[in-house]
């Protein structure tokens, strides 16, 4: 498929919306220096209908919001203060990826304060988005700029013994796999091999008996959907694992919702989209739970609009709840 896509865009057949839409740096920049004109206007039926004749994109997709404070922003504006109240034991680099940056910024200061309460030192290097949303118009060469960028900014950290952290799934998978296979010098397996994504971190300091498991908070019961590609590490079920030592009863949905970056999106494609999220929204229903969570952000949209509006966490804000930790600032 990826092939195939590659072959249009050599011959110029890639359509300017998906040439747009896959630009999430420039989207995110953006939409958060206008965040609330941006998300008003996307709130507004007659704005709305004309992203449809016009862009194709669909008039009833919820899209995420923007941020007006981007999670960078809040990085380097809280880190002073954080530093004094951390007492490092651990070290990760976080690679906190597009859908963090711009939009969902609560998952990034969850997964700060949940690493940090565990003693893990949080640092964050100047990065650019991971590239998969590159894939969607076979555009490889932009891909390959971005590997050899991302690489060169957490490699140095690596080097210094520090682990590499991504909260989103799609972006652990980059740097995990894809980047080895499209760009297979010593530093991308170096930092591919000490990548992991959030959760499988969390796991991990809990096998060496690293992670504080007291949890005032108890979840109740949860319906967690597993992403697709969180499924294509192989590397288990350590969100539910996680959220179980909170107490949480946790039923996996092991169904795509059917959102698929920016596929779901468009004018063509969003009938469908929203069919495949009703075989997940089945089983979610089905379980009866008190909160919905799924590791990936978008997933997170798709299941709270195909469900009629309760809410979707990230697996790293049910533990940051459960601990007890108050929302950050």
């Amino acid at each position: 498929m990826i092939g195939w896509k590659k072959l249009q865009a050599q011959e110029g057949r890639a359509r300017w919306r998906d040439r747009l839409l896959v630009r999430t740096d420039w989207i995110g920049t953006l939409g958060t220096l206008l965040a609330p004109l941006a998300n008003w206007a996307n709130a507004q039926s007659w704005f709305r209908g004309l992203l449809h004749r016009v862009a194709g994109i669909h008039r009833d997709r919820q899209l995420v919001k923007f941020q007006e404070e981007t999670f960078p922003h809040w990085f380097a504006r809280t880190q002073d203060d954080r530093n004094r109240n951390v007492s490092s034991t651990e070290k990760v680099v976080l690679f906190s990826t597009c859908l963090v940056d711009y939009h969902s910024a609560e998952v990034g200061r969850a997964t700060v304060a949940v690493l940090e309460k565990n003693g893990v030192e949080v640092v964050r290097p100047e990065q650019q988005c991971c590239g998969m949303p590159h894939f969607d118009t076979g555009d490889i060469e932009t891909i390959l700029n971005k590997a050899q960028a991302n690489v060169a900014a957490l490699k140095p950290w690596v080097d210094r013994g520090y682990d590499v952290i991504a909260p989103v799934p799609s972006c652990s998978l980059m740097l995990k796999r894809e980047y080895p296979h499209l760009l297979p010098t010593d530093d991308v397996k170096l930092v591919a091999s000490r990548t992991f994504d959030v959760c499988e971190y969390l796991m991990k300091l809990k096998k060496r008996g690293r992670l504080d498991t007291t949890f005032p908070n108890r979840p109740g019961k949860i319906a967690y959907q597993i992403p697709c590609h969180l499924r294509d590490q192989n590397i288990g079920f350590k969100s539910r694992e996680l959220m179980e030592l909170t107490g949480a009863r946790v039923e996996v949905i092991e169904r795509c919702s059917g959102h698929d970056g920016t596929w779901g999106v468009k004018v063509e494609f969003f009938d469908l989209s929203m069919k495949i999220a009703a075989k997940a929204v089945r089983e979610v229903e089905a379980a009866q739970a008190d909160l919905v969570v799924s590791d990936c952000p978008l997933s997170g949209v798709q299941l709270t609009q195909a469900a009629g509006g309760k809410p979707t966490l990230h697996p790293i804000e049910v533990i940051a709840q459960a601990y007890g930790l108050p929302p950050s600032r």
